[in-house]
């Protein structure tokens, strides 16, 4: 089992397959460290409670790996993808055009859409597989609403 090694909870695999470079999988992961499984089973509930009012603190971590290695969690994935880009950004004068390297999950290019100065965007990515898939199960990585 890929996440034998993590003490989680829940260990529900969501997507596992292979493009032409690499295996992609996607599991949701509750780690009792930091969720309380009994609170995410309350917040499926439609009882009124505050658990079932705001899922979105309850529910289970999203984990992207590749070829068995972690690349990406749902909630590492802001101060990770935060931290790469824009000490880069605020750096440039006026940063209008940005090329990123991978970034197939979208949060790289989200990041990098945060700034207004940006006139173009070209991310090169190896694997249309895995932007593929991410499109599909990992949407809040490239959610660019609140921008």
């Amino acid at each position: 089992f890929i996440t034998g090694r993590l003490q989680d909870d829940i260990k529900l695999p969501v997507l596992s397959a292979s493009t032409d470079f690499q295996t992609v999988d996607v599991y949701e992961l509750m780690d009792p460290t930091t969720r309380n499984v009994n609170n995410f089973y309350k917040s499926l509930e439609d009882d009124g409670s505050y658990e079932s009012l705001h899922p979105e603190h309850f529910g289970p971590n999203r984990v992207l790996l590749l070829d068995g290695v972690i690349q990406s969690t749902l909630f590492g994935d802001a101060p990770y993808h935060e931290s790469i880009v824009h000490p880069a950004m605020i750096t440039h004068p006026n940063p209008k055009r940005v090329a990123i390297i991978g970034g197939g999950e979208g949060a790289t290019l989200r990041e990098i859409l945060k700034h207004s100065t940006v006139e173009q965007a070209v991310m090169i990515e190896i694997d249309e597989g895995v932007v593929s898939l991410s499109k599909d199960y990992l949407p809040e990585w490239q959610d660019c609403s609140s921008i």
